[in-house]
């Protein structure tokens, strides 16, 4: 009994290894695992909306044709307005603050200057604008920005262009003479269909030239008669930039994003079928770096502790050695149980939290994933044991469980799947116990399965627990051997005596 109270004493004095691996380490693998449970019952919207960009549109033209507000109108569909004031400090503020992500600024006479590009058939004059510098959300702005001014002046081309009717008509009876005879257009770009165009009345006096144009013929669009432009004015301008507005609001011209659900490889396998049984096993697999962690620097130090010094040399001679051992490991094992009892405790309420039906959750899977938890933390008291043999000092044994801790954990594929590894990796993978104890949990929870492996859970946690002997023998061995060979390590003392 005094030694179950003594190991107990030397778990509490190293409590700290305890609150930093199990309960922060705990922690922090339950927040990944809630982000993914989360995300697995949350339910998938049938169309894609992306987020709002947030744009002021300052006006320095009075509103002139109607412009500023049917491109603020444009913007609703797509972006947040934002009202600022058009004075420098307002604008200097808004960029030096972020407040939006875009900032577009239309100077005086735009409207007038906008009109006779047009008109001459010039370059499209520019709108100012400043973007945020700490995202592409305002370069995104900036082309929907672009897309209105774009919209608005084919429209107000569109609606007025006139083209000679004489000089279309003659286009159309070269481009139908070219096309019955299988030649190219006159750039020579046409395709050669003279088979399938023999027969084929062209195109008559009306001009109507569409029998001919079935996708088979390409042309120059330059060699097409120029338009003219002719009697624009401000209101022909205005009723562009409303023309403009409307097509942001039409929903057969701006369909939604549909979304489309397909399932991946490493989704099919992770149990798309039950969801539930994938995250609660998600939950558990979590538990392999804390509980590798917490017991193995746990069990080396009490073994430490225990097999040091004056202590030590105590307990080899006591006649009841071995039993005392046996205590100690008794108390090791059975504060391993306790924590996977209270991770599996934790799994369970975390997957309620998350909305999941836990009646869902086969009663035997559940009862071979809290063994498969077991088997692995006998297999970290047996880790902890090994080093504890060895005479691991606490700097020692926290590096190797940190470094080991790791490796288990990324060959695991509790950190990205095994499908992303390379083939000579897996092959090094399926060497680990890490493996054998995420997979034997996907087996008790039939994940990429129709149901329960028996066998292949079996399998897994029968690999885990021959590293557990593993790790025994090799303890044993180690033990034996600096017991056979011992070294004096009591301190050197200096004694002073009176004169």
């Amino acid at each position: 009994m005094n030694t179950c109270k003594a190991t107990v004493r030397v778990l509490l004095a190293h409590r700290t290894y305890i609150i930093i691996y199990l309960v922060l380490m705990g922690v922090m693998m339950f927040a990944l695992s809630w982000s993914q449970i989360t995300a697995a019952n949350r339910p998938v919207a049938d169309t894609y909306e992306p987020g709002k960009v947030s744009v002021a549109v300052v006006d320095r033209d009075a509103n002139r044709d109607g412009i500023a507000e049917s491109l603020r109108d444009y913007l609703t569909a797509s972006a947040t307005l934002v009202e600022l004031d058009d004075d420098p400090e307002s604008l200097q503020q808004a960029v030096a603050s972020n407040w939006t992500d875009l900032i577009v600024i239309i100077p005086d006479g735009y409207a007038q200057r906008f009109l006779e590009s047009a008109r001459s058939g010039g370059d499209m004059p520019k709108v100012e604008t400043v973007t945020s510098y700490t995202s592409g959300a305002g370069t995104i702005g900036n082309m929907t920005v672009n897309g209105f001014l774009s919209l608005m002046r084919i429209a107000l081309i569109g609606e007025h262009a006139q083209v000679d009717q004489t000089e279309l008509k003659a286009w159309v009876e070269r481009m139908a003479a070219n096309y019955a005879a299988g030649g190219g257009a006159d750039t020579g770009s046409a395709s050669r269909s003279a088979g399938q165009s023999s027969g084929r009345q062209t195109a008559g006096a009306d001009g109507d030239w569409s029998r001919f144009m079935d996708g088979s013929l390409s042309f120059d669009l330059d060699s097409l008669p120029e338009g003219s432009l002719s009697g624009l004015t401000a209101d022909d301008v205005r009723q562009a930039a409303v023309t403009a507005a409307k097509t942001a609001h039409d929903a057969n011209a701006n369909r939604p994003i549909a979304v489309e659900r397909s399932a991946s490889r490493d989704d099919r396998n992770a149990g798309a079928a039950n969801p539930v049984a994938s995250g609660f096993g998600d939950t558990m697999k979590t538990a392999l770096y804390p509980l590798f962690l917490t017991l193995s620097v746990c069990v080396s130090l009490v073994a430490h502790v225990f097999g040091s010094g004056e202590l030590r040399r105590r307990l080899a001679a006591s006649p009841v050695a071995a039993s005392i051992g046996l205590k100690r490991m008794g108390v090791l094992c059975a504060f391993a149980l306790l924590i996977c009892a209270a991770y599996l405790t934790a799994a369970l309420g975390l997957t309620v939290a998350a909305g999941a039906n836990v009646a869902s959750l086969p009663a035997a899977g559940v009862a071979m994933t809290f063994a498969s938890a077991c088997m692995f933390s006998l297999m970290c008291v047996a880790c902890g044991f090994m080093l504890g043999e060895f005479g691991a000092s606490d700097m020692a044994a926290n590096a190797f469980a940190n470094v080991f801790g790791l490796l288990l954990m990324f060959t695991s594929g509790l950190s990205f799947p095994i499908s992303m590894m390379p083939d000579a990796v897996v092959a090094f993978v399926k060497l680990t116990p890490g493996w054998w104890y995420t997979s034997s949990i996907d087996m008790a929870l039939g994940v990429g399965a129709d149901g329960l492996n028996a066998s292949g859970w079996l399998g897994g946690i029968g690999i885990v627990a021959l590293y557990t002997v593993t790790f025994v023998c090799i303890g044993l061995a180690v033990g034996r051997v600096r017991r056979a060979r011992p070294v004096d390590t009591a301190p050197a003392l200096t004694q002073l005596a009176e004169a």
